[in-house]
């Protein structure tokens, strides 16, 4: 399974259709992880665990309120880094199955 994964990064190449609809698809993946689901999971906190503001200075509330927002900063901070770093990688292991330099190519003289 990982040299048919191997075979097809080294052997993928794009074309405008495979860009755009490659790029559609990872907008609403986007939009889905770095939006909706913290959103989703500051409503939860909020109405079926009760972890919102509490006017009385009680220390168990003010804790459950911090880490209710600790967890949506986490629920954002892992898809976008994902979304950076992945493709990153991935570009590393396209030349280095290629055998291509990491050098880029400068196209002439200066």
């Amino acid at each position: 399974m990982l040299d048919r994964g191997q075979v097809f990064v080294r052997e993928f190449e794009w074309t405008w259709t495979k860009a755009v609809i490659i790029s559609l698809v990872l907008w609403f993946v986007g939009i889905g992880l770095i939006a909706f689901v913290p959103s989703w999971w500051l409503y939860f906190a909020d109405q079926k665990l009760g972890w919102h503001k509490c006017p009385c200075p009680t220390t168990l509330k003010f804790f459950e309120f911090k880490a209710r927002d600790v967890v949506a900063v986490i629920l954002f901070s892992i898809p976008f880094g994902a979304m950076i770093v992945i493709p990153y990688h991935l570009q590393k292991l396209r030349r280095r199955l290629r055998s291509e330099s990491e050098s880029r190519p400068t196209g002439g003289y200066r």
